[in-house]
């Protein structure tokens, strides 16, 4: 008998549209809650909902249970609760304890490199450019997809599906590209002592670029996105999905715009950046004078120190969103094994884990920089017993921090001046002033 084929896409912002099943059913059949019920016949409909969204840009199609007719007969499948009240719970908790955990430590990281100008270094400008872009996916990501993995149906009309789908990869870009800012800012600060600290200016213009790349790239996605049939016989319900001018047109957006702008090609430019810094970090020569001293030593681990926390806060965020681009590149280009049942069965399951791992980043990184940074650490506790027991607000930084960011900033300045001197040729000069305390004699 024929048979209709239907393709069932995602809900929430999706940012491609993610085929990966058929919607099988007879033309001259009743759908019934029996029929619903029964998939082990031809005859029956196998009906598979899509709507396993994601935090990071969007939500692709994927096999869902067919309805198995022991809800309350009546009431639209599509807007009944797909994993029970148990699930439903579980998934709240989580969510919530995301939400919350990320609210408060990127609004805390705000706070503390505002009130206090010895924070307010190039690095932690950009950690503050990325606790924005954190809080955005917070408030665009968590709750929107919470509620697509509760409900198979998109309930929140045309305009959310196309602004918050949109709004939900530019947050998620401007994150990615902030991180990759970060890399290159201290490989080119700890390369070039001398010129490698921006300027305000720069750091605006950068920070500029930064969210013009994720407005921009993204813009398609205010036209592709548009409600749905659920594509459920009986079901009146509506999907919030992409529909693209052509099957090529979605792949190599995908590709291009998601793949490889947000995945892969920050983690090469970060994988190169950490690599030479690592290299100048190990193999830099202080002056002589300095290697029996321990400023040297302070010097050599407040650098370790800054490169681990920037480079512990990266593969956080890699090891956050690899389960997630590894299902999507899987239902994407894995032909016909992703309708195998078993396998949609395993999507079904570990999906909605990847999608809370890929949210859980916006509120990894406030962690990370209380436990490896002291200044984060200082500004953190300062910032607490200033709320909750209401103590002065003026806030200094510890003086075993001053001193250890004295003695490293002195140690800095002899570096950038001996590498001035040798790059002038003055280098025999330099040890004579550092030996003397005169003034070279130009040659």
């Amino acid at each position: 008998m024929d048979t209709d084929s239907l393709n069932c896409t995602s809900n929430i912002g999706s940012s491609h549209n993610w085929t990966c099943f058929i919607v099988h059913y007879e033309t001259d059949a009743t759908p019934t809650a029996s029929t619903f019920a029964d998939t082990s016949t031809n005859a029956t409909a196998l009906a598979i909902l899509a709507n396993l969204s994601r935090a990071k840009f969007d939500d692709f199609d994927t096999a869902v249970d067919a309805y198995d007719g022991t809800r309350t007969v009546g009431l639209d499948p599509a807007y009944q609760l797909r994993y029970g009240l148990v699930g439903t719970v579980l998934l709240s908790v989580a969510y919530t304890l995301v939400f919350i955990v990320g609210l408060l430590g990127n609004f805390a990281v705000v706070i503390v490199v505002k009130k206090s100008t010895m924070m307010r270094s190039p690095t932690n400008r950009f950690i503050v450019n990325l606790a924005y872009a954190d809080l955005l996916v917070n408030f665009l990501c968590l709750p929107f997809t919470l509620i697509g993995n509760l409900y198979p149906a998109w309930i929140l009309g045309v305009f959310f599906c196309k602004t918050v789908s949109y709004l939900q990869g530019v947050s998620v870009s401007a994150s990615v590209n902030t991180l990759m800012a970060i890399s290159i800012e201290r490989c080119v600060a700890i390369s070039f002592p001398i010129s490698g600290t921006i300027t305000t200016r720069q750091y605006r213009v950068i920070v500029t670029i930064i969210w013009t790349i994720a407005l921009g790239i993204n813009l398609p996605w205010l036209f592709v996105f548009t409600l749905k049939p659920i594509g459920i016989p009986g079901s009146i319900a509506q999907i919030c999905t992409e529909l693209w001018p052509s099957p090529a047109s979605e792949s190599w957006y995908f590709l291009f715009a998601n793949l490889f702008l947000c995945y892969l090609g920050p983690l090469i430019v970060i994988s190169v950046c950490y690599v030479i810094i690592w290299k100048n970090v190990a193999y830099r020569k202080l002056p002589r004078d300095l290697i029996i001293s321990r400023k040297s030593e302070v010097y050599n681990r407040s650098k370790v120190k800054v490169v681990k926390m920037i480079f512990v806060v990266i593969v956080t965020f890699i090891i956050s969103w690899l389960p997630l681009y590894a299902i999507f590149c899987f239902v994407k280009f894995g032909g016909d094994l992703v309708y195998d049942e078993s396998v949609q069965t395993l999507i079904l399951g570990v999906l909605p884990v990847a999608q809370w791992l890929g949210a859980a980043n916006s509120c990894i990184n406030p962690i990370l920089y209380a436990f490896m940074n002291r200044k984060f650490r200082a500004g953190f506790w300062h910032l607490f017993r200033t709320c909750c027991a209401g103590e002065d607000d003026d806030w200094v930084l510890p003086t075993t921090v001053i001193r250890s960011d004295e003695a490293r900033d002195q140690v800095l300045r002899r570096i950038r001046s001996e590498k001035h001197y040798v790059r002038n040729g003055n280098h025999l000069h330099h040890h004579a002033t550092i030996n003397n305390g005169q003034k070279p004699v130009q040659c």
